[in-house]
This record gives structure tokens, C-alpha cells and sequence, in this order.
């Protein structure tokens, strides 16, 4: 029983010791002097907000390119990886089966006048002789047909003969439009079918290119109402600047408009897909490209700005520690706005002549008083978006 009363003794003088070093410690702490902190009045700037996606660069128009002819491959008369110009000769095939077809045709066209001349002639003669009663009337009737299938027979001869050439000229393939062009698919010697699913090479347009991309639905929204009144050049859409960073950019230097949305949202993703064209005339952007697109949005608006270090968060959401003029620090719950760089906009919650505190938030308590040091921000008058 004695063990235990001084077991129970020993505990007892542990806590009045532990309180009386807490007492002390509180004690300490109001006696403690009022720190130094850091503060600057938040700076008045235009702003413009955007919005940012990421997506890939397309290539439009692509053309696969086949045969319109059969034939043996003869020719190719381009260096692969090339850029080519609309109407450049790319392949030749044979000619000679269709400079055959059509002197055969030809032929035919000059029969078919031979006896179109001879019905004629015909015709004309039984036509005098049926005025002095020399010829009978079937006889005249069967000069007739024959001279007017003859005429029919010319229009027939006239279009095979079209057709011929239309072939011949098909064995020579010129590019449709101006791209690169891809390596060639199939090599001299081999016999390319008519309209053939296998094309001999491809072509590929590069400018202007199209950078495609996803909208979320709030995105959207913000961009319909920021296009609102806004007409691309023939009047049939929105028309709103956008940048365009690369993969290995850390700016937004290739410069595009948007030229179109979708007509409707995708129900399985929620998003719309939109899309921008960048002139591409040193060709440097290639069909495939991944890349980060941010569209300015709404008109610019006055706001105020801080370092965005100066920003806390608690439970009850974002704040900014204010030292008033009896230099007692209080927290001022803000609303924020987009980030700029290092500097952040606060859209609501601040004064232009409040003093926040920039630097020292770990020596400054909420209620407590500090030694206020006021300094100057250095904001740019132009901000540049977020790029992170």
C-alpha cells in the first residue's frame, strides 16, 4: 500500500510540474515582441482571362492517291518526303494501250463520218427523185433510217473516243494539292489496278495546319458566351485568337483562330470537340504534333493582384493574412481569379488600400500584432496567363 502511495505521489508532482511549465510557456508567448513581417497594397492591373487545352495538330486535307487507269507502273517522278505542288506530275503508267484506244476510236469517229456522208448523199438523191415520182416511198424511208442512225451512231463514236483520251490522260498522275508527300507505296514494273483501297503514296497539306481539341462543358459555355457577337470572316462562326504550345515550349508562340465547334456535346464524354487553324507556311508543324492551346476569353476587366505566395488555404477556403493599421494581423477570406506567373488575381475580399502580408506568415498570428514593413510590388503591366 505504502508502494503505491508514493507511485501515486511521484504522478502528482509530474502534472503541477507539466503545468507549470505550460503556465510559463503561455506566459512567455504574450510577452513575446511583435515580429517584422513584410506587406505591400495590392496592385490595380487589365486583365484578360483564358482557358487552356491540350490536343494535336491535324493535317487537312490528306489525300490517299490510286489510279483512276489499270495499268503498268512506268514512272514516278517525285523524291519522297518532298513537298509537291498541286498539278506536279507524280507517276506515269504506260500510255501505250491507251494511245491505242484511242487512235481506235478516232478510227471509228472517221467511219462513222464516212458513212454518215454517204447516208446523206443518199438521202438527198432519193429526195429528188421522190419529187418526179422516180423513187418509191420505201425506198426513201429506208435512206432516211439509215442516215439518222448514221448521225446517232456519231454522238456514240464521239464519246468512246472522249473516254479513250480521258484514260490516256488518267496515266499520268498529277497531285491534287500542294503537302508533303509520303514514300512511294508501290515501286515501278507492278500493275496498279483502277481504284484500288492500296494508294501508291499519300499527301499531306501543311498550311494552314488544325489543332483539334476536347471543351469541357463549363469551357464551352464560357467560350460561347465570350464569341457571342464575334463573326469569323464569312460569317458563319465564332471568331476567337488562340495560342499554341508545343510539347517542348514554354510559350505560346504559334498564333491561330478558332474555326470550329461541334454542333453538339458528345453525351458519353460531356466535351466538345473544337478546332483552330494555324498558318504553318515554314511547314515546322507536322500532322500528329501534341500540343497545349489557351483561348483568350471575355473582355479584359480591371482587377487586383498579389504574389500568389501571399494566398493561404483553410477549411473554410482561400484567405490572405491583413495587418491593419494597429498593425494586428487578421485573416480576409478572398476570392481568386486566374494565376498570372508568380502573381494572383483576387477577384473579391481585398481594398486597394489594404496592406497584405507578402512575406513572414510563419511569424505573423492571426489576432496578433506585428511589426508591419511596407514595401512595393513589382507587377508588369501586361501579365502573361499561367503557363504551368
Amino acid at each position: 500500500m505504502s508502494m503505491l502511495r508514493r507511485r501515486l505521489s511521484r504522478l502528482a508532482a509530474g502534472v503541477l510540474a507539466l503545468a507549470a511549465i505550460e503556465g510559463a510557456g503561455a506566459a512567455l508567448a504574450q510577452q513575446m515582441p511583435a515580429m517584422p513581417v513584410t506587406v505591400a497594397n495590392p496592385v490595380s492591373r487589365k486583365i484578360t482571362e483564358a482557358i487552356e487545352f491540350t490536343g494535336r495538330f491535324q493535317a487537312w486535307p490528306q489525300v490517299n492517291i490510286t489510279s483512276r487507269v489499270t495499268g503498268y507502273l512506268d514512272k514516278a517522278s517525285f523524291v519522297e518526303g518532298s513537298l509537291v505542288k498541286q498539278g506536279d506530275v507524280l507517276f506515269s503508267i504506260d500510255p501505250r494501250p491507251f494511245q491505242a484506244a484511242v487512235d481506235q476510236a478516232a478510227a471509228q469517229v472517221k467511219v462513222v463520218q464516212t458513212k454518215i456522208d454517204l447516208t446523206k448523199a443518199n438521202l438527198t438523191r432519193a429526195e429528188e427523185l421522190r419529187k418526179t415520182g422516180n423513187v418509191t416511198d420505201a425506198t426513201y424511208q429506208a435512206n432516211l433510217q439509215a442516215y439518222q442512225e448514221a448521225v446517232a451512231s456519231i454522238d456514240s463514236a464521239k464519246a468512246a473516243l472522249a473516254t479513250a483520251k480521258l484514260d490516256l490522260d488518267f496515266a499520268t498522275i498529277t497531285a491534287p494539292i500542294s503537302g508533303k508527300i509520303t514514300r512511294q507505296l508501290v515501286s515501278r514494273g507492278n500493275l496498279v489496278v483502277a481504284n484500288s483501297t492500296s494508294p501508291l503514296v499519300s499527301i499531306v497539306a501543311l498550311d494552314p495546319m488544325y489543332f483539334y481539341f476536347d471543351l469541357d462543358e463549363a469551357s464551352y459555355l464560357a467560350y460561347r458566351r465570350a464569341a457571342k457577337g464575334k463573326k469569323d470572316p464569312d460569317g458563319t462562326g465564332p471568331e476567337l485568337k488562340a495560342e499554341i504550345g508545343l510539347s517542348d515550349e514554354k510559350t505560346f508562340s504559334h498564333k491561330g483562330t478558332l474555326d470550329y465547334l461541334a454542333p453538339q456535346v458528345d453525351a458519353q464524354t460531356g466535351t466538345v470537340t473544337a478546332r483552330a487553324k494555324v498558318d504553318n507556311a515554314d511547314g515546322f508543324l507536322t500532322s500528329g504534333l501534341f500540343g497545349r492551346i489557351r483561348i483568350t476569353i471575355g473582355e479584359p476587366y480591371e482587377a487586383l493582384v498579389v504574389p500568389d505566395v501571399a494566398v493561404g488555404q483553410s477549411s473554410q477556403g482561400r484567405y490572405v493574412i491583413v495587418v491593419g493599421a494597429d498593425k494586428i494581423a487578421n485573416i480576409r477570406p478572398v476570392e481568386l481569379g486566374p494565376k498570372f506567373g508568380k502573381f494572383r488575381v483576387i477577384k473579391s475580399g481585398l481594398k486597394p488600400e489594404d496592406q497584405v502580408l507578402i512575406n513572414g506568415q510563419m511569424r505573423a498570428r492571426p489576432g496578433g500584432q506585428v511589426v508591419p514593413q511596407l514595401t512595393k510590388l513589382d507587377v508588369p503591366e501586361t501579365l502573361v496567363p499561367d503557363q504551368t
